[in-house]
């Protein structure tokens, strides 16, 4: 069958999304030729400065519901232009009872989006936008390749330096390393530093971009840091046999598995770690022609 210049649009096949604690500041989800998996980060300040479970939670909620009402026509330019004005917009309304918040205080968000649109012949072209360290496992020519946004690798790499490898208690941030991420902030949305989604420092047009073609119908993964861990702290699987897993409907049994490999080693000792625990989500889907 030959599908060139049919819209596509993404379907769910699986999802799911746990806390690390308190409150769940992830998000992830579809819509029409959309899909995306977010992922917040409070910022320093102990205050709350918004009405959510988190001011990160807020904010990943918020970019959620806007990414969910978007009306699946418009370009994905267009759209991230439209969320970074409504981000902004919406920050400054929750926060007109507060003193003027220092950009440290403000929350962030790591987000992936990606499109589906006609591929050559029975394929899908599927391009992403990336902001942080969100991935997406996707089936190419080239077999399952990972898109991510790597510019805070740096910055993890002094967090990680400042943690040492003695370990911690759970829920516990050594002040050492609260230093190093406060440094770490002010390169947020900065050209030698990374890139995120932030109500105070524009960000729009800044994302990687990615592009492959991919079998119309196949599993496509995206995921937060917190999921992949299983890859990229405990290296219990490849990205190509967590997809394999992924697209055979076992992400239940593989959260499972993270937790208790999370459990196993409480003080993040054995894998250094600033959260024992973190929040975790997948979103499995596919891209389809319409109709």
């Amino acid at each position: 069958m030959n599908i060139t210049g049919a819209t596509p649009s993404f379907r769910f096949l699986d999802r799911l999304s746990l806390a690390g604690s308190r409150v769940n500041e992830d998000g992830a989800g579809l819509k029409g030729r959309f899909a995306w998996v977010i992922d917040g980060a409070t910022g320093l300040s102990d205050e709350r400065l918004t009405s959510g479970g988190s001011d990160a939670a807020w904010l990943a909620g918020r970019i959620d519901d806007r990414l969910a009402s978007c009306s699946g026509d418009e370009s994905a330019d267009g759209l991230l232009d439209r969320l970074e004005a409504d981000v902004e917009a919406a920050f400054r309304e929750e926060t007109t009872h507060a003193a003027a918040v220092p950009d440290h205080h403000a929350p962030s968000a790591c987000l992936g989006l990606i499109e589906a649109a006609p591929g050559d012949g029975s394929r899908i072209r599927v391009r992403g936008r990336f902001l942080g360290d969100v991935i997406a496992l996707v089936p190419s020519q080239e077999g399952i390749v990972r898109w991510s946004d790597e510019r805070a690798k740096p910055f993890e790499h002094k967090t990680l330096a400042a943690l040492g490898a003695q370990g911690h208690e759970p829920g516990l941030i050594p002040e050492a390393v609260r230093r190093q991420i406060l440094e770490n902030r002010t390169k947020l949305n900065r050209p030698d530093g990374y890139w995120v989604v932030n109500p105070l420092r524009p960000w729009a047009g800044q994302e990687l971009r990615f592009e492959a073609q991919v079998p119309s119908g196949a599993p496509i993964v995206l995921a937060t840091d917190g999921f992949m861990r299983l890859v990229d702290v405990f290296a219990a699987y490849s990205d190509e046999a967590l997809h394999a897993r992924l697209a055979a409907g076992q992400g239940r049994e593989l959260m499972q598995e993270l937790r208790e490999r999370e459990r196993d080693d409480l003080m993040s000792g054995a894998y250094p770690r600033v959260k024992t625990h973190d929040d975790a989500t997948f979103l499995v889907i596919a891209a389809e022609p319409r109709g």
